[in-house]
């Protein structure tokens, strides 16, 4: 084994491999910062490259794009409140908040290292658990992956501020939302309205870019304000500080990354508000979280860098793809030549290492041309809306238009830009419905597989219980959560009356 690690690394700084390094970071960052475009993009269109390359040369190239790309994804989500990635879009909820206070470059600081950190604790765990996980990816099937869904949608309440039961309501419009297009099990057409278009499930990033992103820059453009007036001297610096004053969220929520990633079926998008319900389930005090508290952007940042590593076990070890963006790895594997199993582990042990040492190094080289850049990225959030605006709205529809190529989705993201502008004027909370929106499909395809497979008696299963559990507990937090933040807004509101 060690053998092995010393002749991947070897491998890896040989001047060739550097360049197909360096290209696959580029690429990855570009990816990144643009909204809707992301590593699976990327990944196709790299793919081709795999015919001509070998694995030694292909697999830096692009590991190296997939494992920045959640990094720079993190640029947009703070700065105009679009997710560059899907794993980016918890991070709009405090780090877009933190750009209008003027804390973006703190933002992007914070960002940039607790990715650097998740991402290296991806690779750490991905190096020390392929052997310990073999048993665990055999326990697990779609029942439990089932009921991981279902405590993903407990953390609703965590996720709507004040109003819980607005949250909830939103969540299901979410779960409906995702129903459109054709039924997985019987191929017939849901909610289309005989237009075909619908007749495709309706993309995160169109959900995500109209939502959020479009529906902040119409509000900014109605009420003629711009992001930030003034850039905070606490900067990237200041932000760096403040992450690693959070040491026990930033390893937590990248060690639950690393589990959400591992587990076929969710991924970053998954990971990224699971480790956000942690941070605000942990953290003290909680009034700040959705309003720029910093904890909000280490916490998904973290997650989601380390749910590459997480995600690469069972493809690996297994062949068992966890997502979009591993099955374009799997399919890479085979076009190299590779097998993924006890022969990739056993006779190409160097390559494994090499994967090992991208990722890795990926997330630190990329990371720190990202954190060097902080300031000027910063700047962006200054600019005059009246400049700014038809800028950003030209990139989010472009970056839509990548989804299908049709009219379309500018349609739909105007539609869903509506949406999320009315529900922020009537202070209805948005990160719940794209929860739902991402956990539906998931919830649908479980179900069903569970009840055709096992029927009713998935319910019995030991993994189900314990997770079922565990969902009744976040239900539970997420109430208290709640009833505490009531009490103490009572409590201040008195307190100001008396005042008067």
């Amino acid at each position: 084994m060690f053998e092995s690690m010393l002749l991947a690394l070897g491998q890896l700084f040989t001047p060739l491999h550097l360049a197909m390094f360096a290209i696959g970071t580029v690429t990855g960052i570009f990816l990144g910062v643009l909204p809707g475009l992301d590593a699976v993009t990327g990944m196709a269109v790299l793919l081709p490259f795999c015919f001509i390359l070998s694995p030694e040369l292909a697999l830096p190239l692009i590991l190296g794009m997939s494992a920045i790309g959640f990094t720079a994804g993190s640029i947009p989500s703070i700065l105009i409140g679009a997710p560059g990635t899907s794993g980016s879009t918890a991070t709009i909820v405090d780090g877009f908040p933190m750009a209008k206070k003027g804390l973006a470059g703190k933002a992007l600081g914070a960002a940039f290292t607790s990715s650097i950190v998740g991402g290296v604790f991806g690779a750490v765990i991905l190096t020390f658990t392929i052997p310990i996980f073999k048993p665990l990816v055999l326990m697990f099937g779609s029942p439990e992956f089932l009921v991981m869904c279902f405590l993903g949608i407990s953390l609703v309440a965590l996720l709507s501020g004040d109003y819980p039961l607005r949250g909830i309501i939103a969540a299901g419009a979410g779960i409906l939302l995702s129903q459109i297009g054709q039924d997985p099990v019987l191929g017939l057409d849901r909610w289309t309205f005989g237009v075909p278009y619908l007749q495709q499930k309706v993309s995160i990033v169109i959900v995500a870019l109209g939502l959020f992103a479009l529906a902040e820059i119409l509000d900014m453009a109605i009420k003629g304000r711009q992001i930030s007036l003034t850039q905070s001297s606490e900067g990237k610096w200041e932000g760096m500080r403040e992450t690693f004053k959070h040491k026990k969220l930033l390893l937590g929520s990248s060690l639950i990354g690393s589990i959400v990633g591992f587990m076929p079926g969710l991924g970053s998008a998954v990971a990224c508000w699971m480790a956000y319900a942690w941070a605000v389930i942990t953290g003290k005090p909680k009034d700040q979280f959705g309003k720029g508290d910093i904890r909000g952007v280490i916490a998904p940042e973290a997650a989601n860098n380390s749910s590459l590593g997480g995600a690469l076990i069972p493809t690996i070890a297994f062949g068992i793809p966890g997502g979009t963006l591993m099955a374009l790895l799997l399919s890479a594997f085979w076009m190299l030549g590779l097998n993924p199993g006890p022969e990739l582990l056993t006779n190409h042990l160097d390559l494994i290492y090499v994967i090992i040492w991208t990722v890795a190094l990926s997330n630190i080289v990329g990371g720190i041309l990202l954190f060097v850049w902080t300031d000027q990225f910063a700047k962006i959030a200054t600019i005059r809306i009246q400049i700014l605006a038809p800028l950003i709205t030209a990139v989010i529809f472009s970056g839509a238009l990548v989804t299908t190529m049709t009219i379309w989705d500018i349609f739909l993201v105007f539609g869903f830009c509506l949406l999320g502008w009315v529900m922020k004027e009537y202070q209805w909370p948005r990160p719940p419905l794209l929860l739902g929106f991402i956990l539906g499909p998931l919830i649908e395809r479980f179900y069903f597989t569970s009840t055709m497979v096992f029927g009713m008696k998935w319910l019995l299963r030991p993994g189900v219980i314990v997770i079922l559990i565990l969902t009744v507990i976040f239900i539970i937090i997420g109430c208290r959560v709640v009833n505490n933040g009531r009490k103490t807004q009572a409590l201040a509101g008195g307190g100001a009356e008396d005042e008067k």
